[in-house]
């Protein structure tokens, strides 16, 4: 894991993703482990993930493959009333995790999965961090906050798996290129290490 400081004292937290996994692992419950996976699996900003819904879920053409629709996206150009929409990537496994809590919990296909304040779910993130921080002694965990999961979210596809940064764009509802750059170029911790062991000092 690598963390930056920002001019304003926050952090920047860069996990791979089996760094991130401890992160949802440590939810305390279903509701809080989807809005986690939402950032951290689908890319969703925190906001976002308040106004998913089963209904927003469905099965790509290939037949095996899900996407969402994020209906009520950030929109930084002003275009769009009530929220720019989009649809970005869901791994089946969350889409069964989702399927089950709304049949649990008797949830209908225009109700909200997470009917909680931002505030309240960016807690969330903090205290499974601060358990995830616990479990694996690492204490860089209690530097994370919910955008570094988005982060770790366009970095891995960017950097660890090569997708091309105009798919990576349009399911992370960025509109400009530069908003990407940073997640593109930025290295991991261990992108560093296989890096400068290759050089002789």
């Amino acid at each position: 894991m690598r963390t930056e400081r920002n001019k304003d004292g926050s952090w920047n937290v860069w996990m791979t993703r089996g760094e991130y996994h401890h992160i949802p692992r440590n939810a305390n419950n279903w509701m809080e482990e989807i809005a986690l996976r939402l950032m951290g699996d689908c890319g969703l900003r925190v906001e976002e993930t308040l106004h998913v819904t089963p209904g927003d879920i469905s099965r790509k053409t290939d037949g095996r493959s899900y996407q969402l629709e994020v209906t009520k996206g950030k929109d930084t150009t002003g275009e769009y009333d009530g929220g720019k929409q989009r649809e970005t990537w869901m791994t089946p496994e969350l889409e069964r995790l989702i399927y089950r809590y709304a049949d649990d919990q008797d949830i209908e296909d225009d109700e909200p999965l997470i009917p909680r304040k931002k505030r309240t779910v960016q807690t969330w993130v903090e205290k499974a961090a601060e358990r995830a921080s616990d479990e694996t002694g690492d204490t860089d965990y209690e530097r994370v906050s919910s955008h570094d999961l988005r982060r770790c979210w366009a970095q891995h596809l960017l950097v660890e798996e090569g997708v091309s940064p105009r798919i990576v764009m349009a399911l992370g509802g960025w509109s400009s290129y530069d908003a990407i750059e940073p997640y593109l170029t930025a290295p991991t911790e261990d992108n560093i290490i296989d890096s400068m062991n290759q050089v002789t000092l």
